[in-house]
């Protein structure tokens, strides 16, 4: 059995062929795709509740016409639970679809980028942001049925979605920083996209209400296009030597050979087990975001009747304590303490953890709030797992295994909306809440799995060693 080594930062450059040049800064891209999406996200679950409403429940226009409203009135209260019912199957569906085709390209996608690049991973996707975006505009100004809404997802899903999109991003930040300087980078990278939530949030309601579903549509999808058309241009590759590949070297059957014998490997100090639980961890925690992501707003109507302008207000703070608390975790706790990757990512579980209690509890809009506040440091597990599984794994992996995180979370959205939305629709008339529960449940399982590998990593003699793979 090899004695875990560190690998010198200038050994490691070699391996993944480190480029550090300007041109390297990814945060205005994250910024501005989120900015896109958070602006339009609300308006387009209304405009799916009204469609649902006319189109398939067949009910008349103006009967349902409150559903577009920014200010939510009770006009639609009797309506409310059979509508919802059917636009959660509608959003669980468009979900499916959004998840299969990024699940089955990170597989090949880790080894096809070792050898062609970062870049491709990170424009693919934002191309098929911006296409999507266009379609949903287009849908806005066709009167049908909320079914042909799923069709303007098919350009995300080819394209990788936010599953390659991550995969990339994440490896990117890998080649251009050191060991040192990586967490604090990647988290720049969150922070930058919670401010184009912030940001989303707070113009939604006031620009629907200024100019319309259509124009502010039109505004997201502007954005989407500008921020593919900056990002081709401006962003570099960060590998030197790469091969021009094509769509055909993609499905490549040797790619997924690579990455699992590469992934799977044992390694000294149970450091494959370390890995895997880790990437569990971090699995089951997207499983809870993306099955209460689409349900939230409809929890909030439901349970507190609150308009669009106020779960829009809520949403924005609600990412803006993120925003701080991010900053407070990596500033003090990790800056200052010197609190490394993994106990940090446990206390960022226990936030979340607390929040879900708050929110199964709440009756009245405060303790919504509440939530928020609990969860500051919520969002920092995300980052923090994936910079320890950089620093852990040889350079030549860390795609790779990126990449197997990527693919195991790429079927969250298709598995988490069909539990989430079954419990809340059978549960959405005694108790909503059920699906907090469940969420509190699995991130407490979460902080069981981080403690599990602190525990494999009691006798590791420096926070970062890397796991270099046992002889054959």
């Amino acid at each position: 059995m090899l004695d875990e080594t560190v690998v010198p930062e200038s050994e490691s450059d070699v391996m993944v062929r480190r480029a550090r040049r300007p041109g390297s800064t990814i945060e205005l891209s994250f910024f501005m795709t989120t900015l896109g999406l958070s602006l339009t996200g609300v308006a387009i679950s209304n405009l799916i509740l009204y469609r649902t409403c006319v189109h398939v429940l067949r009910h008349g226009r103006a009967e349902c016409s409150s559903f577009l409203a920014v200010d939510k009135t009770n006009d639609t209260q009797y309506l409310e639970k059979e509508v919802q019912r059917y636009a959660i199957f509608v959003n669980s569906t468009k979900s499916v679809l959004e998840s299969l085709a990024p699940a089955v390209l990170s597989l090949f996608l880790g080894s096809w980028s070792d050898r062609h690049g970062r870049k491709p991973l990170i424009v693919w996707p934002l191309f098929g942001i911006a296409t999507t975006s266009m379609l949903v505009l287009i849908y806005s100004m066709v009167d049908v049925g909320p079914w042909w809404f799923i069709l303007t997802s098919v350009p995300y899903s080819l394209a990788g979605g936010v599953a390659t999109l991550s995969t990339g991003s994440y490896s990117y930040m890998s080649d251009v920083t050191s060991t040192e300087k990586r967490t604090a980078r990647m988290f720049t990278v969150q922070l930058a996209a919670s401010g184009g939530v912030v940001a989303g949030s707070l113009l939604s309601a006031p620009v629907l209400r200024a100019v319309g579903a259509v124009y502010l549509l039109l505004a997201g999808a502007s954005v989407a296009a500008f921020t593919y058309a900056f990002t081709n241009v401006f962003l570099n590759e960060s590998l030197t030597g790469v091969v021009q590949g094509s769509m055909t070297s993609i499905m490549d059957l040797q790619l997924v050979t690579d990455m699992s014998r590469e992934c799977f490997r044992r390694r000294p100090n149970n450091g494959r087990a370390q890995v895997l639980v880790v990437a569990a961890a971090s699995s089951l925690s997207a499983f809870v975001t993306f099955g209460i992501m689409n349900l939230e707003y409809l929890y909030t109507r439901e349970k507190l009747h609150w308009t669009l302008s106020e779960f829009t207000v809520y949403s924005a703070v609600n990412t803006l304590l993120s925003f701080f608390g991010g900053l407070i975790g990596m500033s003090v706790l990790q800056g200052l303490f010197k609190i490394s990757d993994l106990p940090l990512a446990a206390v960022a579980f226990v936030s979340a953890a607390a929040e879900y209690v708050a929110k199964t509890l709440a009756v009245d809009s405060w303790h919504m709030y509440l939530g928020a506040s609990l969860a500051i440091f919520k969002g920092l597990s995300a980052s923090l797992l994936r910079s320890f599984v950089s620093k852990v794994l040889p350079a030549d992996v860390v795609t790779k295994f990126l990449a197997l995180m990527s693919a195991v979370e790429s079927l969250c959205p298709l598995l988490a909306p069909l539990v989430y939305s079954t419990l809340y629709g059978a549960t959405v008339s005694t108790a909503p809440a059920s699906v907090y529960v469940l969420s509190t449940g699995i991130i407490v399982f979460c902080i069981v799995l981080i403690g599990v590998v602190l525990y494999f990593r009691r006798h590791a003699t420096t926070p970062y060693e890397v796991l270099q793979p046992e002889p054959f």
